[in-house]
């Protein structure tokens, strides 16, 4: 018995070997924005002066030692969205920014009331790639190695 659920047929079905052909590129593109945009977040706070603002917040939400939480999230960012754009320990990387994001989202986004949309993307984006892995374009495939 095949189970209906597992492949749902696709509504233009002549479309499927242009899915098929360019799925690995569309991945791997996903990956490396996402990894790039976080790399900038933490890039901002690391060298733009961002640093002292957040270590304010840490401190207004009770999240101590503020200073070395602060760095190590913003390194997070940095590194792990470096890595991550490249496909490099991607299920790892991916899944700490993914607990970051809970955080943020439970601790800032969703109290304020506002802004929690992009903090939402990255909870979805970073939870799909800590089950999915860097894919077939990466830095982990390349030396065979997926974590």
């Amino acid at each position: 018995m095949t189970d209906k659920l597992s492949e749902p047929s696709l509504l233009l079905p002549f479309l499927a070997p242009v899915y098929a052909r360019f799925h690995d590129f569309t991945y791997a593109v996903m990956r490396a924005t996402s990894g790039g945009i976080m790399a900038f977040f933490g890039w901002e706070k690391l060298f733009n002066g961002d640093m002292p603002r957040d270590i304010e917040l840490f401190r207004q939400l009770g999240l101590e030692p503020a200073i070395p939480l602060a760095y190590f999230t913003s390194i997070l960012e940095f590194i792990g969205g470096i890595a991550i754009a490249i496909g490099l320990f991607t299920r790892p990387l991916a899944f700490m920014l993914f607990i970051q994001m809970v955080v943020i989202l439970v601790m800032v986004m969703i109290p304020r009331g506002s802004g929690f949309q992009l903090s939402t993307v990255w909870f979805g984006v970073f939870m799909y790639l800590s089950v999915a892995g860097s894919g077939r374009l990466s830095l982990d495939r390349l030396i065979g190695r997926q974590f």
